[in-house]
């Protein structure tokens, strides 16, 4: 099996959007990486999440606010021959984003993050209360760096092991 690069907008975006997860990794204040899977919004380029306001997330970017979100598919066991144990493999399709978050501070392009948030997960419209605006930390990742795979992509029947027993298994049949 193998893995393809994926180059196309399109398809970088069709995973994205089908992905209700995505992985958030910063480093904390002793150099260590810090991921924690997350709730989001894409759109224009950019990646938005929310959260509490306080907690080691926030003193992590704020600390340093470069970061990394990474999007996978859900896995599916793959192989290319059920009887070698190295054939086995899980396939999917991921992406990796890394960029600079930034805090939105402004109330009305706070509710515009949130609304481009929920929209990821579900079609109504909602209203928020100015309470709960102000109290949630809204940030966004402009994304500078973008990569992604399909990983356990099929090769075919090209490994002469595999031919060799494919024939065996179609002359059985005959």
């Amino acid at each position: 099996m193998k893995t393809i690069f994926i180059e196309s907008k399109e398809q970088i975006d069709e995973i994205i959007h089908s992905c209700d997860t995505c992985f958030l990794g910063v480093v904390d204040p002793e150099n260590k990486p810090y991921v924690i899977p997350m709730n989001f919004g894409f759109h224009d380029n950019y990646i938005y999440l929310h959260g509490a306001g306080f907690g080691k997330l926030i003193d992590c970017l704020k600390l340093n606010p470069e970061a990394c979100v990474t999007f996978c598919t859900p896995p599916e066991l793959a192989y290319q021959d059920a009887h070698m144990a190295c054939s086995y493999r899980m396939k999917g399709k991921s992406v990796v984003a890394r960029g600079t978050i930034e805090f939105v501070i402004d109330m009305d392009q706070k509710v515009d993050a949130l609304n481009i948030t929920m929209a990821n997960y579900t079609d109504h419209k909602f209203t928020y209360n100015t309470p709960a605006v102000r109290n949630v930390e809204v940030y966004r990742m402009k994304i500078d760096e973008l990569t992604a795979k399909e990983f356990g992509a099929p090769h075919g029947n090209e490994f002469p092991w595999q031919m060799k027993r494919d024939n065996k298994e179609s002359q059985k049949d005959q």
